[in-house]
């Protein structure tokens, strides 16, 4: 509630302040004896126009409203924002700003922000944690069921590891090396926890390939051979 009262609030507070100039202008105009309906009818016309030339800021005004309406982020939320990812700081009428991992500042106008495609990073409730393990090409058959059985074990014991049926499987033979995949989840949404229990995780799982006798593949490289490189003639 307190990041929806940081989103809204603001803006709120911008309509209603604007609002209230608007109400307190056409009041002093009927107390020096103006006729506000006339006025009022007179600015139909002319509003016509200057809603025509600020068509920018009624789209942004709107998109601003769309965001605080439908909520897909909120002040406080990081978010990826077409290939940029950001932590939300301000959602006004004209645009919303967003701290980048840089600690830049980027603002957004609200009619393109409102038609992005958002992804909350902060909405998720777990963490996806999914290496790829590339064994070397001389692993045995028998030295590769280790290191499935290991990597298998070394989930199922972790308090925080949320993992499927089959949470690690040979995927197949690549050019310099035997892939294996492990596909979990981490229960946090704490970033840096995740980053701190990943790291165990990997640790552990490469003692366990070394246990077995087995390790990361190197990709291989051809030996240079003068006499390929000359050109025929």
């Amino acid at each position: 509630m307190q990041a929806v009262s940081y989103s809204v609030l603001p803006l709120v507070r911008q309509i209603l302040k604007l609002s209230a100039y608007l109400l307190a202008i056409l009041a002093v105009i009927s107390a020096w004896g103006y006729n506000t309906s006339t006025i009022l009818a007179g600015l139909g016309v002319g509003g016509l126009a200057v809603a025509l030339a600020a068509q920018k800021t009624i789209e942004n005004l709107f998109g601003g409203i769309s965001v605080i309406g439908d909520r897909p982020v909120l002040v406080g939320d990081v978010c990826r924002f077409g290939d940029r990812v950001g932590t939300i700081m301000h959602i006004g009428l004209r645009s919303t700003r967003i701290r980048t991992p840089e600690r830049t500042v980027v603002v957004v106008p609200n009619s393109q922000f409102s038609s992005m495609e958002l992804e909350n990073i902060s909405g998720r409730d777990k963490m996806w944690f999914h290496p790829t393990l590339n064994l070397r090409r001389d692993t045995t058959a028998d030295q590769l069921a280790n290191v499935l059985a290991a990597l298998r074990e070394i989930l199922a014991a972790h308090p925080k590891v949320e993992s499927g049926k089959v949470p690690v499987r040979f995927i197949g033979v690549g050019q310099y090396s035997l892939d294996v995949e492990v596909d979990a989840y981490v229960t946090t949404t704490d970033y840096e926890e995740f980053i701190a229990l990943r790291q165990g995780l990997l640790l552990e799982m490469l003692r366990a390939v070394e246990k077995a006798g087995s390790a990361l593949a190197v990709p291989i490289q051809e030996s240079f051979n003068p006499a390929k490189a000359l050109p025929t003639v």
